[in-house]
């Protein structure tokens, strides 16, 4: 029964931390057989409480005992009736309800509520100090079968917490990678056309510039030369 008592606690610490619990609670493990004494306690305060209930609220959602000031105590279930006992009185702020020859079925959620007169508003509820978690084991023999169900509600509970965590840590990483990437926004087509032709129009002048410069360079020039008047007059002229 190690894992069951593990997977008890974990739902435990599950409930406590989505904040179910509105007071704390108290794990409590028996055997089939035993007697378990679950005290309920409110703050005092004026006027007193006139009632108090015990409720199961989590495998078999349903009312245990109710008990009015000074009244005999109500038990809901007929089978639990002669095992069920409550010393103490609501108007007391106290008192302890005892569950005798426990059984596997036993095992549950339970926490008390106290009924307060309110004159101006209709009456209030006030939960006790502790809530209680009580596992009921089969002594020595394997009870597996009997806690099929309690096992399978730990398990989904679990499974659905860590599930939770997965995707929030999802959406974490996701809303972190979109904001470091910003998209750069492309250049229209028509402006890269325009870029390009006017990086032609000035390519084209300059390669001309330099092809005429390039002729003159790899040309030779020829110098005139001026004309000797001091020559001897040609033989034409002699005869």
């Amino acid at each position: 029964m190690t894992g069951m008592r593990h997977l008890t606690c974990l739902w435990i610490l599950f409930v406590t931390h989505n904040g179910c619990v509105c007071s704390d609670i108290q794990f409590l493990e028996r055997q089939e057989g035993e007697s378990v004494v679950l005290p309920c306690v409110v703050e005092p305060r004026t006027p007193p409480p006139y009632g108090l209930s015990l409720t199961r609220s989590w495998l078999h959602r349903s009312k245990v005992m109710y008990m009015h000031t000074e009244s005999e105590v109500h038990v809901f279930n007929a089978d639990d009736k002669n095992r069920t006992r409550v010393s103490g009185d609501p108007s007391r702020h106290s008192l302890n309800v005892t569950i005798s020859d426990l059984r596997a079925s036993d095992t549950d959620r339970y926490y008390c509520e106290f009924e307060v007169e309110n004159p101006n508003r209709e009456d209030l509820r006030l939960p006790g100090k502790t809530e209680f978690f009580l596992l009921v084991t089969a002594g020595g023999q394997c009870s597996c079968s009997s806690y099929s169900s309690l096992l399978y509600a730990l398990s989904s509970a679990v499974a659905i917490l860590l599930l939770f965590l997965l995707l929030a840590f999802v959406v974490i990483y996701k809303g972190k990678s979109r904001r470091s990437v910003k998209p750069h926004p492309q250049a229209p087509i028509y402006e890269e056309m325009t870029g390009l032709k006017a990086a032609n129009r000035k390519l084209g002048p300059l390669h001309l510039e330099e092809t005429q410069s390039s002729e003159y360079r790899n040309c030779p020039v020829k110098k005139s030369c001026p004309e000797n008047y001091y020559e001897s007059p040609r033989k034409d002229s002699l005869k």
